[in-house]
């Protein structure tokens, strides 16, 4: 019997690329939701779609992603990137169903001059990033066993990202000025 996967985020890159691999995948079904079909805006909404539906893994993509915009509303990104995801992480645990949370580098402060690693303190600087801290700790708190993945400038050939970004750039202009006071680890939607 094919286990079924949930994966919230549909829409978002690495959700896409899930898409695109589990197609005629032999051992998992796979049920792909978007917040139109589950909205972390809504706590409530969440307990009534578990009670509706049954799965044996869930994936959680699903974010509040507009970094500059999460500034005036803070409120929001809490509610989606740390209660809704707490309240995710404490149904599957009820359940006994794993959970694989997908998180951001930006919970660390920056300006280490080599990688992070898990063990490195976090450090937040926006609300976009304490809103992802949250939902770790809230994740961790509420689902001991859930596995978190942090991933670094996401890109893939869906939506917009900074690589893509570059690509269209270079084509138009013989010079490309970039802020350079940044370091990232591009990640492949597809890894």
């Amino acid at each position: 019997m094919k286990k079924t996967v949930l994966v919230t985020g549909a829409n978002c890159q690495l959700g896409q690329e899930l898409r695109q691999l589990s197609s005629g995948h032999p051992e998992f079904d796979f049920l792909f939701t978007t917040r139109e079909k589950l909205s972390l805006e809504n706590l409530e909404e969440i307990l009534i779609f578990f009670g509706k539906n049954q799965f044996d893994i869930c994936i959680n993509c699903a974010a509040y992603t507009a970094g500059d915009k999460a500034e005036s509303e803070k409120e929001l990104a809490f509610r989606i990137n740390g209660e809704a995801v707490g309240r995710i992480a404490s149904e599957f645990r009820k359940m006994n169903i794993p959970l694989i949370h997908i998180s951001t580098d930006y919970v660390f402060p920056g300006g280490k001059p080599s990688p992070y690693v898990e063990t490195d303190a976090m450090g937040p600087l926006g609300v976009y990033a304490r809103s992802k801290l949250a939902g770790e700790i809230a994740v961790m708190a509420a689902h001991p066993s859930a596995l978190i993945l942090r991933a670094s400038c996401v890109f893939s050939p869906f939506g917009a990202n900074f690589v893509k970004t570059m690509l269209r750039i270079v084509k138009d202009r013989a010079e490309v000025s970039v802020v350079d006071d940044q370091t990232g680890n591009p990640t492949s939607a597809l890894d």
